[in-house]
């Protein structure tokens, strides 16, 4: 009798731990399909906002960055969202989500002009991401933020440092 009382409370254990930790990712996941969302809004308005227009002379047409905003930031926001809303809990999502926090990050960088206040954004993000309590969706979302650093470091510096050169190891720095 006791074994089975015993079992029985690790079964009933497992299932409210389980159901809790679904009601987690499931609330996580919507979180991030609205701030995925405000955040894609937010670097198209600053993309307007610093960089509205370019000229060639006496001609004048919209800025690059604004439709590098607009287009790439639903590119790197459309299935996070989707995900975010109509799959949330599931293991996937939080990797999809993770991913695309992390890219959104890198653009908000690279629309900023690499200045060195938008790179908190990673911090924030990372932190963010922690409300998920698995490790394991860290992991990709770090390795994917070093590799941007280190790929746009080398071969486009200005657009993540804000300067047109940078030392070899300067991706490891921010």
């Amino acid at each position: 009798e006791p074994a089975a009382a015993g079992e029985e409370l690790t079964a009933r254990t497992e299932r409210l731990f389980h159901s809790h930790w679904d009601s987690i990712c499931r609330q996580t996941d919507r979180m991030f399909a609205i701030l995925m969302l405000v955040q894609w809004v937010a670097g198209i308005v600053v993309a307007l906002w610093v960089s509205p227009r370019t000229w060639s002379g006496s001609e004048s047409r919209v800025h690059f960055h604004v439709w590098v905003a607009l287009i790439l930031g639903a590119i790197i926001n459309v299935f996070p969202i989707l995900l975010g809303f109509f799959h949330a809990g599931f293991r996937s999502t939080r990797y999809v989500i993770a991913t695309g926090q992390m890219l959104m990050s890198a653009l908000l960088i690279h629309l900023s002009g690499g200045r060195i206040e938008t790179h908190f954004h990673v911090f924030g993000s990372l932190a963010f991401l922690a409300f998920y309590r698995d490790w394991k969706v860290m992991v990709p979302a770090t390795l994917i933020v070093a590799a941007d650093h280190f790929i746009r470091g080398v071969y486009f510096p200005q657009s993540v440092f804000g300067i047109l050169t940078a030392s070899h190891w300067r991706w490891v720095d921010r």
